[in-house]
């Protein structure tokens, strides 16, 4: 079948909508997305004041509690209110400063020293000590809050016996002193540092969290640069910043978040000047891209994550690897980036997206090569092909669709199943599905995103939700979770992901591009690769409205 037979083969609807208006006979590999520091149009010198409001695109929140949702929604907002003991700068891709303004790794990695700043202070006028810090570590670990970060600190002294309601304490997180924390480790753990950064690490004054009880999550108290000033639900929730923050006053005075659910409503607000900036959606990109006007206040990135379909390999055909390798053959992916997501997303080649400090340009992957696909389902017994039941959300339906109209013409016939993505995730947590389409990313760390996706000792829940089974796999992973030498742990990933991509547990399809559309007069936006919504909104700033 031609790339022009496939492309017929799409929904009709995506035909209607003007989405497939030429056929281009690209080849099957190449153009990779890297890092574009795309941080809007030129500026003069910051200054303070206005209010920065930007679209929150996933619906409320729910909680701001840190640690109670690893969610978008949640944490473009928390991650402004909460402190950790150190951060990450996503640009730089390095872990800096925070709450602890310096520390020391000692007795070969298993010792970390944190020595706090004297000037960070709660919300509430309270000075942070170290004791707030281990609090808020064993307020996460506490499984009594059921936080599904809670096993963050994995590998910590202790935290096995606290969590299982044999210690009172982590044993492993000591406050020796009001500016010390001391945090021990039972083995040598590379990513402690990124673990600790992670807003679900956030430090809470336990004064306001007894006080509060479950209400915290509505009423949270940080020691961020912005402070919670109000929140209606389904509708905004509005920060103001701390002028007296210990890293600097913000630039903007305050922050809205506008929770718009509705593409056609940010365009038309936007539009109107009501919206200062919004993560766009692919019809939004190819529009907005093309338009000189628009062009300049993109702020582009190849995010940390990949978008797949993921097979269920304890559900027949799909435990057969030929029949997986088949799959990957028989979709063009380029076709699906150009036509279906309007360029806003690079062809994958493997479980690693661009970004990844381990992506390898030369994987050998998959090209689009029906002949071979439809040679693999002989082999592997199913000449005629097969049904395969895909789970999606009514958005990534879309992609699906797609990707059907190539399936076809191997012989798989496709039915797509459109799910909240609640239920489609709870679905493959739980292992009732045979094949999803989602994304799956955001970890720096190469060897931490394929160990929670690809270990047996994370199946179902815990990550490795296809059941991939790979002893070799499984050892590289496990030497790579302990081994500190940076080097070889891109080698370790590089050599899973060589071994993952051909046994193929997943339809690898792209790596996101992320894009923010930015007013004219709006400054400081950053293309952050863990997500494009993950700002550091004290470095935003807006020029007064001409």
């Amino acid at each position: 079948m031609t790339l022009r037979d496939a492309l017929r083969r799409l929904s009709p609807a995506l035909v209607r909508a003007g989405l497939l208006v030429t056929v281009v006979c690209a080849g099957a590999w190449g153009g990779v997305g890297t890092l574009r520091g795309a941080a809007g149009a030129a500026a003069g010198a910051p200054r303070y004041g206005g209010t920065f409001t930007k679209s929150l695109n996933y619906g409320d929140p729910g909680s701001l509690d840190p640690i109670a949702k690893p969610e978008v929604a949640a944490m473009m907002v928390t991650m402004n209110l909460f402190d950790r003991l150190v951060a990450v700068d996503p640009v730089a891709k390095k872990v800096v400063p925070s709450l602890a303004e310096r520390w020391e790794i000692r007795d070969g990695g298993l010792t970390y020293v944190f020595h706090l700043r004297k000037n960070a202070r709660f919300h509430n006028g309270r000075e942070i000590t170290a004791r707030d810090v281990k609090y808020s570590l064993e307020r996460l670990s506490d499984p009594k809050n059921a936080s599904p970060s809670a096993n963050l600190l994995v590998g910590v002294e202790g935290l096995e016996a606290f969590q299982e309601g044999k210690a009172p304490e982590i044993a492993g997180v000591q406050a020796p002193d009001p500016y010390t924390l001391v945090v021990r480790l039972e083995r040598p753990k590379p990513t402690l540092l990124m673990d600790l950064s992670a807003p679900a690490a956030g430090v809470v004054p336990r004064e306001e969290v007894e006080r509060l009880g479950l209400d915290f999550g509505q009423r949270p108290v940080g020691s961020g640069p912005f402070r919670l000033a109000s929140w209606r639900k389904d509708d905004e929730i509005v920060l103001e910043a701390v002028r007296d923050y210990w890293a600097g006053r913000p630039y903007v005075d305050r922050v809205v978040f506008r929770i718009m659910r509705e593409e056609a409503t940010r365009d038309a607000e936007f539009q109107a000047g009501n919206l200062d900036a919004m993560t766009l959606g692919e019809a939004q990109y190819r529009r907005y891209s093309n338009d000189p006007a628009w062009k300049p206040y993109l702020v582009e990135v190849p995010e940390l994550f990949t978008r797949a379909i993921f097979f269920n390999l304890r559900r027949p055909p799909l435990d057969q690897v030929k029949v997986r390798q088949a799959l990957n053959y028989a979709v063009d992916k380029r076709a699906v980036v150009e036509k279906v997501l309007s360029n806003k997303a690079y062809p994958a080649l493997g479980p690693l997206p661009s970004s990844s400090s381990a992506f390898d340009p030369n994987l050998e992957a998959y090209p689009y090569d029906p002949e071979k696909a439809r040679q693999l389902l002989r082999e592997a017994g199913f000449p005629q092909g097969f049904e395969l039941e895909v789970l999606a959300t009514a958005a990534g339906a879309r992609t699906v669709e797609a990707v059907a109209g190539f399936l076809a013409d191997a012989g798989v016939r496709v039915r797509i199943v459109r799910l909240e993505s609640t239920t489609l995730f709870e679905r493959v947590r739980s292992g009732d599905f045979q094949a999803a389409f989602y994304s799956t990313g955001g970890e720096f760390d190469p060897v931490t995103f394929l160990y929670a996706r690809l270990h047996t000792a994370n199946f179902g829940r815990a990550g490795n939700v296809t059941y991939y089974d790979n002893p070799e796999v499984d050892r590289l992973l496990a030497e790579g979770m302990s081994v500190t030498d940076e080097a070889r742990r891109i080698a370790i990933a590089r050599q899973v992901e060589g071994i993952v991509t051909r046994e193929a547990p997943w339809l690898f399809l792209n790596y996101n591009k992320a894009v923010v559309l930015h007013q004219p007069w709006v400054h400081g936006l950053q293309p952050v690769p863990t997500d494009i919504d993950f700002q550091d909104l004290t470095k935003v700033w807006v020029e007064p409205r001409r």
